[in-house]
């Protein structure tokens, strides 16, 4: 299993195609173990995702590690929570953002 270091550089801009929105932008956290994505649908409504790192533990890696190109973490809604509010403008979206306690703790 590589080091917490190693998974966070592994996992640095991965999965991003996952969404069925468009990705507008993609921030992190100080140690880049978490990330908000910025989202657009097709309607131009924004919404986000806050994403931590999860990493699997020693059975599901044993499990998982057959496949040659799998990784040992994924990212993942951050405490189970997927959804956000909608936003018109992504200037609103990022007023939403910054009054996150999250982002107060991780990212600034």
């Amino acid at each position: 299993m590589p080091s917490w270091d190693k998974i966070v550089e592994l996992l640095y801009d991965k999965y991003l195609d996952a969404f069925c929105d468009e990705v507008i932008s993609v921030f992190y956290s100080k140690d880049k173990s978490m990330r908000y994505v910025v989202l657009k649908d097709e309607k131009g409504i924004f919404t986000y995702e806050l994403e931590a790192i999860y990493q699997f533990d020693e059975d599901e890696w044993k499990y998982i590690c057959s496949n040659d190109d799998a990784l040992p973490a994924m990212w993942e809604p951050y405490l189970g929570i997927c959804g956000h509010s909608l936003f018109i403008n992504e200037e609103d979206l990022m007023k939403d953002i910054k009054s996150q306690p999250e982002y107060k703790q991780y990212f600034i």
